[in-house]
């Protein structure tokens, strides 16, 4: 994907408002600033829908790409804004990144 994308997802506690300008966007940052809560309230989001409390706008869908299965999941993304926790054991494999 090219251009910028706007995200703003959000719940009674938190918001997070920002736009990804890049094909492979990394966020970063100390410890305990919230990275990890992102990841889970679009994973939320994406299991229950406005069930969850979380709302989520974004210019492309926002999926989450973890475990064991992440490879056949990644095939099956198209024309969507993926998120990667940093636990994640594949992230740091050549598999990985050729898949990317």
């Amino acid at each position: 994907m090219k251009g910028h994308y706007k995200i703003v997802i959000a719940n009674a506690k938190v918001r997070y408002d920002f736009t990804i300008r890049r094909n492979i966007t990394i966020i970063k940052g100390n410890s305990a600033t919230g990275k990890t809560t992102l990841i889970e309230m679009i994973r939320e989001y994406y299991e229950a829908g406005p069930d969850s409390g979380i709302t989520l706008k974004a210019d492309r869908p926002c999926r989450i790409l973890a475990g064991r299965d992440w490879k056949i999941l990644l095939s099956t993304i198209h024309q969507a804004i993926v998120f990667i926790d940093e636990g994640n054991a594949f992230l740091p494999t050549n598999e990985f990144a050729e898949s990317a």
